[in-house]
């Protein structure tokens, strides 16, 4: 009763209200650079920190100053000008640290900096009161000031306190609480300052008195409003920032469409739709001869080429629809629709945007694409598992060179994807070197000395077992795994035929791929001399289709290649289209008859001409004769007659880990073709269903 007689009896109410209202939007602007200062790092947070307390510090002094403008005794009253700034002083001295504590995370920061924030509107107060100078008695009631510092440092921390939390609700009801903890400091302490009047006379008048109240209003609006202002501005320039920083991220900087983590976030919100679309479906586009307009064009002319097809596919959205890059020349488009009809529609629409050439000023380019679709909750019940799906029908597209759209199926698709699962298990395998090598001997005709070995790489697998060749060989041509993996079986071989007890030769075949790897004979001399195997010990084995790829670079690859005293033998004579010409074009040290081939000498008398004309241009060009896939002893006994200079196959040794006994292989070399026996006969079958 006693702060509300202070207030009512000896107070202007329009000046009290006035006081209220600067209160009140001072303490929103501190609550608005409070939001500032959590968000900066650094000398920024120390520069909103400063601002903060500039704000705080005015709009305390002068919620004070109107208020003791309101003030009305009848004895005079006079301000000292200097204890007057040096209470704005303190306020925005003291105001400063617990501003800077009430923003930190912890769960007592906002009540400790509120705390203390409290105590320096309280020290404001009181030295204000001193800059008061009455002609009278002031007597002060300790009750009522120990009161007013209670209220200012607990409403004031629990100001603080409140806006730990989030939202605009948060912000609003810490602001009224940081203004009434002026106004309840301010209005408690009045009421413990009791006056007695020892004269009247002139000091400041009432109108004196509300114009220095008006005018001191204005002054902190200014100033608190300029904070305030300063708030919003930035925060404006960092909501821009975040939102444009946020496109950059979820946006192609090429083709300004959606990437791929945009995408996913699409996909995972239309899951999360309840009701609307009842069907959604995925498409995988990957695009086709793009890849020439790269070579040919230049990157340049690719990425025209990707810009002006996202405007098509852009152009061609309808709602409910969206398209996104999501990487290279991959985009995927996503639908959501209620009739079948409305899927067809929307794949046709995609296809229109290859039908018609891309035409710019120096080229013009045609592209199609590959589509794969999947259909939500039909192949899967999630973003991830979607993609994946719309992802095995594009490849199964792609390797069907189909122009119309696949369709997920499950016992088609499987396969593919136990493929590219196949190929990441042998990137795997390559990467931890989890492959052996077997070598299959080679013998010289008629002594039955043993020539050489091949190495053949084998691999088995944790958990399909023993791979086939036949079946990971192509898989890594295809993948781009192969020169890793021919530079691993190179460097194998060489050092463990150095630690043979003999000095055979050792065969490595040389896939296409490594013969056009620049660096390949940088890579077999390191593999020499890492293993300490002498160059006249290792032969290279490739096909024909190795140098027809680029003749004049595998010529000159070869060449070098030879010039370090390493053997080159041509592999699979027979079954190429223009092994006459290479053989003219390059001195090769051996020739090797395709299996495929030797197996028809043994009923054909045609082949068997063959061979002989083989042999005798080996002789003539200095070439050895080396038939491949030898299992009958009489394909053996054709192939000695005939005169070519070595054998290998399972008729003297089918391919192991360890080297074979010279004395078997001769025991091997002298059979005839009516000692084969039953039990002969069924190792052979045997040894070629391994």
């Amino acid at each position: 009763m006693r702060v509300a007689w202070c207030i009512v009896q000896e107070h202007d109410l329009r000046l009290v209200i006035l006081a209220l209202l600067v209160a009140l939007v001072g303490s929103a602007a501190t609550i608005q650079l409070s939001g500032r200062i959590r968000s900066t790092r650094g000398y920024s947070r120390l520069g909103w920190v400063v601002l903060t307390a500039v704000g705080t510090g005015t709009m305390v002094w002068a919620t004070h100053f109107v208020a003791m403008m309101a003030f009305r005794t009848r004895a005079p009253v006079v301000l000292d000008p200097v204890l007057t700034l040096v209470s704005l002083l303190a306020a925005i001295t003291l105001a400063a640290p617990g501003l800077a504590i009430a923003v930190h995370r912890r769960r007592w920061a906002g009540l400790l900096g509120g705390g203390i924030v409290g105590i320096a509107i309280s020290i404001m107060h009181y030295l204000g009161m001193t800059a008061y100078r009455v002609d009278g008695l002031v007597t002060w009631d300790g009750r009522y000031v120990a009161a007013s510092v209670a209220l200012s440092t607990l409403i004031a921390g629990a100001a603080f306190h409140v806006l730990r939390g989030r939202g605009v609700r948060s912000s609003v009801s810490a602001a009224g609480l940081l203004a009434l903890a002026v106004a309840a400091l301010h209005f408690t302490g009045m009421a413990a300052m009791s006056i007695a009047v020892l004269k009247l006379g002139d000091g400041l008048s009432d109108l004196t008195m509300t114009t220095l109240a008006v005018t001191t209003a204005v002054a902190a609006g200014i100033v608190v409003g300029c904070a305030a202002i300063s708030a919003l501005i930035d925060g404006h320039t960092r909501g821009e920032s975040y939102r444009r920083l946020r496109r950059m991220a979820l946006h192609d900087a090429l083709t300004d469409l959606p990437n791929r983590m945009s995408f996913n976030e699409e996909l995972e919100r239309r899951f999360k739709v309840k009701g609307g679309y009842g069907c959604m479906a995925v498409a995988m586009l990957d695009l086709s001869r793009f890849k020439v307009v790269n070579d040919t064009y230049g990157h340049q002319a690719g990425d025209q080429v990707l810009m002006a097809l996202a405007a098509r596919l852009s152009a061609n959205l309808q709602p409910g629809e969206c398209v996104a890059r999501l990487g290279g020349d991959e985009f995927a488009a996503v639908i959501s629709y209620r009739e079948p009809d409305d899927l067809t529609r929307f794949l046709a629409r995609l296809r229109t945007a290859f039908d018609n050439p891309f035409v710019f000023d120096r080229f013009s380019a045609s592209i199609g694409a590959n589509i794969g679709v999947a259909l939500a909750h039909h192949d899967g019940f999630d973003a991830d598992a979607l993609l994946a799906k719309a992802d095995l029908a594009m490849y199964r597209a792609k390797a069907a060179h189909s122009p119309e759209p696949c369709f997920y199926d499950a016992q088609m698709d499987d396969a593919v994807r136990a493929r590219r699962e196949l190929v990441a298990d042998l990137r795997n395998a390559i990467e931890t070197r989890a492959f052996e090598l077997h070598y299959q001997v080679q013998a010289s005709l008629p002594t039955g000395e043993i020539k050489g070995y091949e190495a053949l790489v084998r691999w088995n697998h944790p958990t399909r077992g023993m791979i086939s060749p036949a079946c990971f060989i192509p898989l890594a041509e295809e993948s781009g795994e192969i020169v890793p993996l021919s530079i691993w079986i190179l460097r194998q071989a060489c050092v463990e035929a150095a630690l043979w007890p003999n000095r055979h030769v050792v065969s490595v075949n040389l896939s296409p791929k490594h013969l056009g790897d620049p660096r390949l004979v940088e890579t077999v001399r390191a593999a020499l001399v890492e293993s300490g195997l002498p160059a006249e010990r290792l032969m290279l084995e490739l096909t024909e289709s190795a140098i027809i790829d680029d003749r004049q670079f595998a010529l000159g690859q070869l060449q070098a290649l030879k010039a370090m005293g390493i053997a080159i033998a041509l592999d699979d004579f027979g079954t190429g289209y223009s092994s006459l010409d290479v053989l003219r074009s390059f001195p090769f040290d051996c020739i090797k008859l395709d299996a495929s081939f030797v197996a028809e000498i043994d009923h054909d008398e045609q082949a068997v001409l063959i061979l002989r004309s083989v042999a005798t241009l080996g002789r003539t060009l200095n070439m050895a004769v080396l038939a491949e896939g030898v299992e009958q002893p009489s394909q053996l006994a054709i192939i000695a007659r005939e005169g070519c200079s070595a054998v290998q196959g399972y008729i003297i040794g089918r391919p192991s880990p360890g080297l074979v006994d010279p004395e078997h292989v001769k025991r091997m070399m002298m059979l005839k073709p009516h000692t084969v026996d039953a039990n002969a006969a069924r190792a052979r079958t045997h040894a070629k269903a391994l």
